[in-house]
């Protein structure tokens, strides 16, 4: 038998989007945009670059494990 979850509040779900749509926007600037303006993307700032990234990341599955519940 399966579990019954309630279903998520309107407050979450828009947590969740905002931060799944702010996770989407890094992700095609950093791809798309950026390198256009600069060839040599990310460069010399790589370090920069992952930090970023790793903190959009672990933002992101913290958002999903605190608005997710």
């Amino acid at each position: 038998m399966l579990a019954t979850t309630e279903p998520l509040s309107t407050a979450h779900k828009l947590g969740l989007g905002l931060s799944g749509l702010a996770f989407v926007l890094f992700a095609l600037i950093s791809s798309m945009l950026v390198p256009r303006w600069r060839p040599d993307f990310p460069g010399r700032n790589l370090g920069w670059f992952v930090f970023v990234s790793i903190l959009f990341f672990i933002g992101m599955m913290s958002a999903v494990l605190v608005f997710g519940e």
